[in-house]
């Protein structure tokens, strides 16, 4: 489970309870991996496990990061399980204002999922496939979809899987969290160029067992 970390020079920042956090020493931080390479003092960062041991991600950074990981993570579940075939579109939220009745003064906003074109995401591959492969341990164990397309292709058979990957909210700068942290004085980050996406529709098909697969 991740978890919020800073580091800080002198002194830690006082949060008064307001927020979670633990707060080291830079001088602790010379081991700790970062995404950005060098650690940060008063920048808040969520510590997340790894086989490789835990590793840094900026606050503001972490929801695009948990996108890319998950859909890297997807990708490499579906080419191990065999996939002949795989193809990711890329969705983003619109939103689009209706008029409520013919009288009314009032409007609203209806939220859509639009596809978006050319996305970083997009991704296309075609092949004869292979022999299906556990791919476990899984990256990201929780994540729904992930060990049932596991389960349906090895155990049942399944010819064709999709996984639906959402972009999560949960780390927005200007979230309640976010703001929450920024009020006591502590960095975000958020250097990471957003991408724009909502969630992500990774389709895969997976050739029929042929004789002498196991």
């Amino acid at each position: 489970m991740s978890q919020l970390v800073a580091y800080y020079n002198e002194e830690p920042v006082a949060v008064k309870g307001r927020v979670e956090i633990h707060q080291s020493p830079l001088s602790v931080a010379s081991e700790a991996r970062s995404v950005e390479g060098v650690v940060r003092p008063a920048l808040v960062y969520v510590q997340v496990p790894s086989e490789a041991g835990p590793f840094l991600v900026p606050f503001g950074d972490y929801d695009e990061w948990s996108l890319r990981d998950r859909y890297n993570e997807a990708i490499r579940i579906m080419n191990t399980l065999g996939a002949a075939t795989i193809t990711c579109e890329t969705y983003g939220a619109r939103s689009v204002r209706r008029r409520f009745g013919v009288r009314s003064l009032g409007r609203g906003a209806e939220v859509t999922q639009q596809r978006i074109q050319n996305s970083g995401f997009d991704f296309h591959h075609s092949g004869a496939g292979s022999a299906p492969r556990a791919p476990r341990p899984l990256r990201w164990a929780d994540e729904p979809g992930f060990a049932a397309a596991v389960s349906s292709v090895l155990d049942n058979g399944a010819i064709d899987v999709v996984i639906n990957i959402k972009s999560n909210r949960t780390h927005a700068i200007d979230g309640a969290l976010g703001v929450q942290l920024k009020k006591v004085g502590f960095d975000l980050g958020g250097g990471t160029e957003r991408s724009g996406a909502t969630s992500l529709h990774i389709r895969a098909s997976f050739p029929q067992a042929r004789k002498g697969w196991k």
